[in-house]
């Protein structure tokens, strides 16, 4: 059985492999692109949040107040990257901002698929 952060992950994964294929019947490669940029970007949120627990899984001797430091850092690295990445893809000028916002909302319905057992 998988662990959790590798579902939420794996849907990712799979929900980018859809919205580029729905979005390139729709609309063509642009949108593609686009929309599957702004999957891979929280894709990448979640991949950084599995290295985070795998990090804190190897250090059984970090105390509670370690692993709250760790977790508050981790949700400021995630912020960073989400914000950076998407402002990189904006500010580029190459991509169709709504693909990009779309496909970022729906790579974070990876997180509510995972949940569902």
């Amino acid at each position: 059985m998988l662990r959790p952060t590798t579902r939420v992950a794996v849907f990712q994964v799979a929900i980018l492999l859809a919205v580029a294929a729905v979005a390139y019947v729709v609309q063509g490669e642009k949108t593609a692109l686009s929309a599957a940029y702004g999957v891979a970007v929280t894709l990448l949120g979640s991949l950084l949040m599995l290295a985070r627990e795998r990090e804190s899984e190897s250090h059984s001797e970090w105390t509670a107040q370690r692993q709250l430091g760790q977790f508050f850092r981790l949700a400021a690295e995630r912020y960073l990257l989400a914000g950076s990445l998407l402002a990189l893809g904006f500010l580029s000028g190459k991509v169709d901002p709504l693909a990009l916002i779309t496909g970022f909302v729906a790579g974070q319905f990876g997180w509510l698929a995972a949940l569902k057992k």
